[in-house]
C-alpha cells in the first residue's frame, strides 16, 4: 500500500522520466568539483544569503569522512535544479555520520517521499541532505535516528514518473537550501535553472566517485 500512495503521487506531480543506465562522472554537462573550483561563477551567491535563524551550511566538497550515496544504486543523473535529478534503481546510503530530521511519504509538498538527515561530521557538519520523490524509506527509519555513513537510507523505485532529487536540505519541513536561501522559484523550474546549491552538490557527489548533473538551462 506504501508504494501505491507513493507511485500515485508521483503520477499526479510529475512526467515522464528517461530509462536507468550507468552513469559516467565525465558526462557532458556534467558538474564536477573541478568545473566548480574552475569557475567562480558556480556558486554565484554567498550560500549563506536568504538563511537566517539557522546554522550556516559552508558547501563544502571536501570529501573527508563521507562516501558516495549512490554506490550501490544504478542511476543516470539527470538535470541539476534545486538539487540533482537522477533516474534508475538501488538503494541511497548517507554520505556520512548523521541524525534523521525528516521522514514522510505523504503531503510532502513533493512528487513522493521525503527523507532527511542533518550531517554531524566532515566537512559539510551541520548540513541538511534531501533524498525525494520516487524512493521508500528503509524500514523503521525514523526521526532522531543517529545513521552512519553508508548506511541504507532508502529504495529507489524503477521506473518512478520523476524520478528522485537529492540534494542540500533546510531543515525546515520538506524545503530545499535553494528555495530557502532564495535561489529558486517555479520560473526557475520551467527554465532549467542550475541553482547554486545545486551546482555544489553535483561537485561533492563527482568528488565523492558518483554521477555530477547536468546543466540543462
Amino acid at each position: 500500500m506504501l508504494l501505491v500512495a507513493i507511485i500515485a503521487g508521483g503520477l499526479a506531480g510529475g512526467g515522464a522520466r528517461n530509462s536507468p543506465a550507468p552513469a559516467r562522472a565525465d558526462a557532458p554537462g556534467a558538474v564536477t568539483a573541478a568545473s566548480v573550483a574552475a569557475s567562480p561563477r558556480a556558486i554565484s551567491a554567498s550560500p549563506h544569503d536568504g538563511v537566517r535563524g539557522r546554522s550556516r551550511c559552508p558547501l563544502s566538497t571536501v570529501t573527508g569522512g563521507y562516501v558516495n550515496p549512490l554506490a550501490n544504486a544504478v542511476v543516470k543523473p539527470e538535470r541539476i535544479d534545486q538539487g540533482i535529478d537522477y533516474a534508475g534503481s538501488g538503494t541511497l546510503v548517507a554520505i556520512g555520520s548523521a541524525r534523521v530530521t525528516h521522514v514522510a511519504t505523504s503531503n510532502t509538498g513533493w512528487p513522493g517521499a521525503f527523507v532527511e538527515y542533518q550531517l554531524l561530521g566532515g566537512a559539510d557538519a551541520g548540513c541538511y541532505v534531501f533524498y525525494a520523490e520516487g524512493l521508500i524509506p528503509a524500514n523503521g527509519l525514523r526521526v532522531g535516528e543517529a545513521i552512519s555513513a553508508g548506511q541504507p537510507i532508502a529504495t529507489i523505485i524503477p521506473s518512478y514518473p520523476t524520478g528522485i532529487e537529492i540534494g542540500w536540505g533546510a531543515g525546515r519541513g520538506t524545503k530545499t537550501y535553494a528555495n530557502v536561501a532564495g535561489w529558486w522559484s517555479a520560473a526557475d523550474d520551467e527554465a532549467d535553472i542550475a541553482t547554486a546549491a545545486g551546482r555544489n552538490f553535483s561537485a561533492l557527489i563527482a568528488a565523492l566517485g558518483g554521477p555530477p548533473g547536468k546543466v540543462e538551462g
